[in-house]
């Protein structure tokens, strides 16, 4: 799972531009969570009890094999069960610059044991294309059902300044998801397939890849919606004396 990242509307101007081929050397691979961070987790009602840190970190070496034989150059946010600030999982990415994309990887869990397959996250426009390969690749290749590619404003697809998605492969709270990212074939099959939507990406760039408009709006609208529930949750705090109204209002802009 992820964390929601807001920012003010002065950030938002033009889209950054579309990713040419052959534009990127280096995968930066980000196994989320770790550490006292479990991420998701599947409860106890589901096949196998599973924590998101875990399997984000299988998924990501094995995505790091598959892209290294390929020829890219790749660094890992963690190689170990650590917990690394979100904050700091940007700063390194930032610290690589250019040619370089980030790729987060990440297991779903909610409360809905409906809600089941993969979604691929990205904000910046020339993530767009990535995410779509990503998307299609993970569905086609690794059996998931098709989540949507969704822009949204998160802190790991809003903050780094090089192309970035984030990648929820399944969810663990789902009983046919749970029993398939238990399986390490499953896994290896999702590493396969994002590894697959990355080279295809560096092969043809964002080619046959539709346009991302212009936004105008400080979040995109799946975002608002999101963050309208969060803040009249703490706006409704605030009223009650639990947080300071100047910190809603700071959250606002």
């Amino acid at each position: 799972m992820f964390v929601l990242g807001l920012a003010a509307c002065s950030e938002i101007g033009t889209p950054n531009p579309r990713l040419a081929r052959g534009n990127f050397s280096t995968i930066l691979i980000d196994p989320g969570h770790g550490g006292k961070d479990n991420g998701g987790t599947s409860g106890s009602r589901m096949p196998n009890a599973l924590r998101e840190k875990d399997l984000t970190l299988d998924t990501a070496r094995r995505l790091q094999i598959r892209v290294q034989k390929a020829g890219f150059r790749v660094a890992m946010t963690r190689n170990d069960d650590r917990f690394i600030e979100l904050d700091d999982r940007v700063a390194m990415a930032n610290r690589r610059g250019a040619g370089t994309i980030l790729v987060s990887i990440h297991y779903n869990a909610t409360g809905n044991p409906s809600a089941h397959g993969v979604e691929t996250y990205f904000w910046r426009a020339d993530s767009h294309g990535l995410a779509t390969r990503i998307e299609r690749a993970v569905v086609s290749e690794a059996g998931q059902a098709y989540g949507g590619v969704i822009r949204r404003r998160l802190r790991l697809t809003r903050n780094p300044e090089i192309p970035c998605v984030l990648v929820e492969c399944a969810y663990l709270t789902n009983p046919d998801d749970n029993r398939r990212a238990a399986s390490p074939a499953f896994r290896e099959r999702v590493a396969a397939a994002i590894a697959d939507g990355i080279k295809e990406e560096y092969r043809l760039g964002d080619a046959g890849i539709p346009s991302v408009p212009e936004l105008h709006a400080p979040l995109s609208k799946a975002s608002d919606r999101y963050a309208e529930g969060w803040l009249k949750q703490i706006k409704n705090r605030c009223i009650c004396g639990v947080f300071p109204l100047a910190a809603v209002v700071a959250l606002s802009l």
